[in-house]
């Protein structure tokens, strides 16, 4: 599921980066779709980087760099018991 979930996440990246908001409504659907199969995917995008988020790998281009400017993969969490287990750890570039 997680390969399904990164497909999903680069075609929406390319086609906000692209401006075509023809695919957002079913975008949001295939989203809410899988947040009710137990599903939590976050972009981190434009958040600060710490280095103590352990769902998080990054490439720091500059060692004062604080900003996450571009995410490669989500992070991806799913409910089990109850619980949000971590699936994929998010893959950043921080600038």
């Amino acid at each position: 599921m997680e390969a399904i979930i990164n497909q999903l996440f680069e075609i929406e990246k390319k086609a906000t980066e692209q401006n075509l908001d023809i695919f957002e409504r079913n975008l949001n659907r295939i989203q809410h779709e899988l947040e009710e199969l137990g599903y939590k995917i976050i972009n981190p995008i434009g958040n600060q980087y710490d280095e103590r988020d352990a769902s998080i790998e990054a490439n720091i281009l500059n060692p004062s760099a604080k900003k996450i400017t571009k995410v490669l993969k989500p992070i991806i969490y799913k409910m089990q018991n109850d619980n949000y287990i971590l699936l994929q750890k998010g893959i950043v570039i921080v600038e």
